[in-house]
Formats: C-alpha cells, structure tokens, sequence
C-alpha cells in the first residue's frame, strides 16, 4: 500500500495485549473472590506475581476503576470494593427487568444457540457437577441468551452486571440451596424461548432473579456483607 493511504494511528492488530491479559487476570481473581473485597492491591506486587511491567498492572487498575470492582480507600490505597447492600440490590433490579427482555428478544432469534442453552442447563443440572463447573455452565446459559436477543446494547448491559452474577456465588452470597432450587426456573426458561412464548420467557427470567435477589437480600440482611459465609 502507498505510505499515502496509510491511516494514522492505526497499529498492527494483536490476537490480545499485556494489559488485556493482565485485566482479564484481575478481574477473574476478583470474580471469583481469589481477591476478596478490601484486598489491597498493590501495583508493584501485582507486576511481580505476574511478571510484568508496571505499566500494564496501572491500565489494568484503572480498568477495574471504571467498572466499580477496584476502588481508592484512603490511606490504605487501591483495594477491592466492598460490595453495599444497597449496589447488590439495585444491580439484581436491574438485572431482572435485562434479563426478562433478552428472554423475550431470544424468542425471535432461536437458532442452532438452542443447543448450546441445552448444552448448557444440561450441565447445571448434572448432580456429579462441582460448583466451578456449574458456574460455569450457569454463565453460559445466561450469556447465550443474551446473544440470542441480537441487542448490542443488551448483551453490553448484561455484560456490565456479570461480575454482580458470578461474585455472589463465588464469594457464596447466594447459598448452595438457592442453587439447586434455580434449576426449575432455568429449566423454564428454556422451554419457554424453545417454544417461541416470549410473554412466558420473560416472566420467568424475571421470576428466577427476582427470586434470587430476594433471598440474597434476606441473607446479606442477616449476616455481615464483607465476610464470605458458609453455606
């Protein structure tokens, strides 16, 4: 190509960056509640462990910045946030009336994603599973319904609400009992975007969350949020 049609700024693409890696690392460790929230993080430490730069550790900081997961404590520096009450609350609300609409907009896209949400309710329900792999499988029911509402700005949405889905499990907020009693309602929700209902697909997505906030609401009410509780 002539230098002339060369476009400023543009750089040979990368399969993924350092800082990218180094984000997705984090965030994973605060997901899964490796970190737990009031963990000090400690950029010089983190670049270390990894084996990186700093440079990469500081974009990824502010990465988690932005997104709530990492926040400034006084003298203490950058720790992990503590999740309120009142943020775990407002994040299911939301998250009901998101995830009753991407039922309902899955309805008009059922396509071969069909069974991957098979796929993946059949490996939620496998009593032999472990608690990683039915996360895991739970995530992928979630998100897969999430593409087939075809909403960027949907599946955005969601995609910004995830870490609130998956620590709440790891950090075992929502109890194993709540768990297992789900099963039914994503079983429901299945058949209902099978059959193209999209009314019923919506009411019971919103009825599994609303169902699961409430009973993280009662728990988290009754114990003290900044302690991972047994269940």
């Amino acid at each position: 190509m002539d230098s002339l049609d060369r476009l400023p700024g543009l750089e040979p693409v990368t399969t993924v960056t350092t800082t990218e890696e180094v984000y997705r690392r984090l965030k994973q460790a605060v997901v899964d509640g490796d970190l737990a929230p009031g963990s000090r993080l400690i950029e010089r430490g983190l670049a270390e462990q990894l084996q990186v730069s700093r440079t990469p550790v500081r974009e990824a900081l502010k990465a988690l910045m932005a997104e709530g997961l990492v926040i400034i404590d006084g003298h203490r520096g950058l720790i992990v946030s503590r999740l309120s009450i009142e943020s775990v609350e407002q994040a299911y609300i939301l998250r009901e009336v998101l995830e009753g609409l991407a039922a309902r907009l899955a309805c008009e896209h059922v396509d071969g994603r069909l069974v991957a949400l098979e796929t993946a309710l059949s490996r939620m329900e496998n009593p032999d599973a472990s608690p990683e792999e039915r996360d895991c499988a739970h995530s992928m029911f979630h998100d897969t319904i999430a593409e087939m509402s075809q909403n960027t700005y949907l599946i955005q949405s969601l995609h910004g609400l995830e870490a609130f889905r998956t620590r709440m499990v790891s950090l075992k907020w929502v109890t194993s009992g709540r768990v297992l009693a789900s099963m039914p309602e994503h079983r429901a929700i299945f058949y209902a975007i099978r059959d193209q209902d999209s009314d019923l697909a919506e009411r019971c997505a919103r009825n599994h969350v609303r169902k699961t906030r409430e009973g993280l609401m009662r728990r988290l009410r009754a114990d003290p949020i900044d302690t991972p509780q047994e269940t």
